[in-house]
């Protein structure tokens, strides 16, 4: 028990640098946090992504959050995101990609552009995106991402009045998914 305990011990000192959420358990990391904020919110199952959307407000852009002794670094903010996700000289740690990416030793989040641990594999995969986010691709596509915002707008015009509250993420998340099928499927 002492050296398991000395073993944790290091593992957050190791990553002490980055800030953190509050931990309210030296073994169990953030997990009793996550479910106190998640009995708070009156909602058991809130995503994690809202979650992370709290801690980030009380951490900032970049964080650390500890489940059990394992540790995840966090990044909220799209441009560091972008920066990791194209960024030659940042290694993608195969161990780390194994546990996210496996349920039971099954792979279960596929081989995507995130979850590729291999560089080898992931560098020509990235360069078979690169086109479809061209400056001359996405023309193609304006009158139809305008057609969503629109419609966007549309939905929301009624509900401006000043008083009623929107929740706009979930207007995003289905103009979001509006755009792709018509992009997609069109």
């Amino acid at each position: 028990f002492l050296l398991f305990s000395l073993y944790v011990a290091y593992i957050h000192w190791k990553y002490s640098h980055i800030p953190s959420p509050k931990m309210s358990s030296f073994f169990l990391g953030h997990i009793p946090n996550m479910m106190s904020m998640r009995k708070e919110s009156g909602n058991e199952f809130e995503p994690f992504s809202n979650l992370v959307g709290r801690w980030a407000e009380q951490s900032g852009d970049l964080f650390v959050v500890f489940f059990l002794v394992n540790p995840f670094v966090l990044i909220t903010n799209p441009d560091a995101v972008k920066r990791v996700a194209s960024d030659e000289s940042i290694g993608k740690s195969a161990q780390t990609n194994s546990r996210i990416c496996s349920v039971f030793g099954k792979r279960f989040l596929g081989q995507g552009l995130v979850t590729i641990p291999d560089y080898e594999t992931w560098k020509p995969r990235r360069k078979l995106y690169d086109p479809s986010f061209k400056r001359s691709s996405l023309k193609d596509y304006l009158p139809i991402f305008n057609e969503c915002v629109d419609a966007f707008l549309e939905g929301l015009r009624p509900r401006a009045d000043g008083k009623t509250e929107v929740s706009v993420k979930e207007a995003f998340h289905e103009t979001t998914l509006d755009v792709i099928s018509k992009v997609a499927f069109s």
